[in-house]
């Protein structure tokens, strides 16, 4: 399986089991510990197949390596942390959207909450960036975030074509 497909298996491992009627509770119903537990495991297999992806996209020599592959892990300890907020703002819409327990103050913290979200990440890849263009040429850091950016909005569509409007 391509390292495409599994990132587009983890994003609808994120968004799917949280609309089952089960999935109310304040902290993970069975189901959802579940889910993010095979999540967790999957997002481990993905890594070594997305570093793979992106060695072979980026073609570094071996003192670029040295240096790239230490921010580019750091990085992805952060996006990890992000993928957890997402996931948790997701579930929060999720048990609201099910129990028809959708309000105002509701609506507006998860909108608040997906909106720093992307903010976070925005102020996060451009912290990458300016490690990465002093570590390896700025072309090479541009093709990450470009591959990066490329990944994560695959997994973003996903995410949000299993995610309903708000009714």
């Amino acid at each position: 399986m391509s390292a495409l497909a599994r990132l587009a298996i983890v994003a609808t491992l994120l968004a799917a089991p949280a609309w089952s009627k089960e999935a109310r509770d304040p902290g993970y119903s069975p189901d959802e510990a579940a889910s993010v537990a095979e999540m967790h495991a999957l997002e481990a297999e993905i890594g070594a197949d997305k570093r793979a992806f992106i060695e072979e996209q980026l073609g570094l020599t071996l003192q670029e390596d040295a240096r790239f592959w230490p921010i580019y892990d750091a990085h992805q300890e952060a996006l990890l942390a992000f993928n957890q907020r997402r996931l948790d703002n997701i579930m929060k819409y999720a048990r609201a959207y099910n129990a028809d327990a959708l309000d105002d103050a509701t609506a507006t913290a998860i909108a608040e909450e997906a909106l720093d979200l992307e903010r976070d990440e925005a102020r996060q890849m451009e912290h990458t960036f300016h490690k990465l263009r002093r570590a390896v040429p700025v072309a090479k850091a541009v093709q990450y975030l470009q591959v990066e950016s490329k990944l994560r909005a695959i997994v973003r569509f996903e995410q949000a074509a299993q995610v309903p409007f708000i009714r």
